[in-house]
C-alpha cells in the first residue's frame, strides 16, 4: 500500500514542524541511537516520552493528533502507538522500519502497522523516497533483505506525507542542498510493551 497526501498543513505549521527538525538536528550531536527517537500515544499519554522541550513536543502532538492520526485511523484498526523523529539533511541507506533492539536481540523482523515521512523543508536536487518494489516481508520473519528489480521513486515534495506498508525496503536518493522529513510510524508496542495490553 502507497498513499500520498499534499497540503496537509498551513505555512505556519510547516514553520513549526521545521523548527523541530531543526532541534532534532542538534539533539542529535548530544543524544545516541535509540535516545533519539520518540513516542506519542492517544490513548495513553503517561507513554508519550522524548527528549525534545515541551513546545516542540506540543507541535508534533498536534501534528499527529489533528493530521496523521486522521489519516492512519482510517488504514489501521488496531490501537497503535507512534514513533516519531526526524531526518535533516542526511541520507539512508536500503532498510526496514522494524524494532531496532529486538532485531539486534533475535534477528527478527518486527514491524510498525504503517510507516510515514511527512516533508516539512525541501530544497534539494534529488533526495527522492524509494521504495523496492517486491512482496512486503512478513512481521516476525527472518534472514536477509528482499531481492528486487525495480523501485518506486517518490519525489521529496514540501508538505507532501507519504504512508506506505510495513516490510517494504526504502531508502533516501542522494541529494544535493536541503532536506528534511519527519519520520512518524505507528506500533502496537514501544520497545516490548504492549499497546492493547
Amino acid at each position: 500500500m502507497l498513499h500520498i497526501v499534499d497540503n496537509i498543513l498551513s505555512e505556519s505549521e510547516l514553520r513549526s514542524i521545521r523548527n523541530v527538525c531543526d532541534d532534532h538536528s542538534e539533539l542529535r550531536q548530544h543524544l545516541s541511537g535509540d535516545e533519539l527517537f520518540s513516542w506519542w500515544s492517544a490513548k495513553s499519554p503517561e507513554r508519550a516520552r522524548s527528549p525534545h522541550t515541551a513546545d516542540a513536543i506540543a507541535t508534533i502532538n498536534h501534528y499527529l493528533t489533528r493530521k496523521l492520526d486522521p489519516i492512519l485511523s482510517t488504514l489501521i484498526s488496531e490501537s497503535y502507538d507512534i514513533e516519531w523523529w526526524c531526518n535533516t539533511n542526511n541520507d539512508l541507506d536500503w532498510h526496514i522500519d522494524k524494532d531496532e533492539a529486538e532485531g539486534r536481540r533475535s534477528g527478527r523482523y518486527v514491524l510498525p502497522l504503517m510507516s510515514t515521512v511527512f516533508y516539512p523543508h525541501v530544497s534539494c536536487a534529488g533526495g527522492e523516497l524509494l521504495l523496492a518494489d517486491h512482496t512486503p516481508i512478513e512481521d516476525g520473519s527472518s534472514g536477509p533483505l528482499p531481492q528486487f528489480c525495480s523501485v518506486i521513486t517518490i519525489p521529496p515534495v514540501l508538505n507532501r506525507l507519504v504512508l506506505f506498508s510495513p516490510g517494504l525496503l526504502h531508502r533516501i536518493n542522494p541529494f544535493d542542498g536541503e532536506r528534511y522529513s519527519l519520520a512518524a510510524n505507528a506500533w502496537t508496542h514501544q520497545s516490548g510493551v504492549s499497546v492493547t495490553g
